[in-house]
């Protein structure tokens, strides 16, 4: 198990740095929110990572750095959604590893994943030349989809749960896109002072 501990006046001060209008200057309760956060959890707070799902997948896709880098980022982002309370980590290495094959920049990932998806589905009915030939036009890209794909359908992992992953990391990042913190600000505020928890 991995730790990465942070004082809670590290905490405290960074956040009042974010929002000074929000934070108090009290500390305690922070760590009466831990508190209350581990008592809910049973105390179990152990979260595997996927990188070492990723590590194990990386060799048998056949991805180069710029993938696994890619998809590295694709992992840290998912630590800002319930993913890793929510998925095992071999799913998260696995949705992270088709959103970097498929949504790499400049390189039109989903043409690729729609004629790689057309594909596999024609290939009971091609032949080995057919596939053959449509393997060798393919870029490599699109192979390493095509190997991601073929290796999915070979093993026994959760497809639905894969699709619920990739659906909540497209969802983070579409918050993302139309995230402003002004407008974030004013909500806090029209909050705090519909509530009446105001200084």
């Amino acid at each position: 198990m991995e730790e990465c501990p942070q004082y809670i006046r590290t905490v405290a001060n960074q956040a009042r740095n974010l929002w000074p209008d929000f934070i108090p200057s009290d500390v305690s309760k922070l760590g009466e929110c831990e508190f209350h956060l581990i008592s809910e959890m049973n105390s179990q707070l152990i979260i595997h990572h996927p990188y070492r799902a990723l590590q194990e997948l990386q060799s048998k896709l056949n991805l180069s750095q710029d993938d696994i880098s890619l998809t590295c980022s694709i992992i840290d982002d998912h630590y800002l959604t319930d993913l890793p309370l929510l998925m095992p980590p071999h799913i998260v290495a696995i949705t992270a590893i088709f959103l970097a094959l498929t949504l790499k920049p400049n390189q039109g990932g989903l043409q690729a994943a729609a004629s790689v998806a057309a594909m596999l589905a024609n290939a009971p009915q091609a032949s080995k030349e057919n596939t053959a030939s449509a393997a060798t036009t393919l870029n490599t890209s699109q192979k390493k989809l095509e190997c991601l794909i073929n290796w999915l359908v070979e093993s026994e992992v959760d497809i639905q749960a894969i699709v619920d992953s990739i659906q909540e990391i497209v969802s983070l990042y579409g918050i993302w896109e139309q995230y402003s913190e002004k407008t974030c600000k004013e909500q806090i505020s029209r909050f705090v002072k519909a509530v009446g928890v105001e200084k």
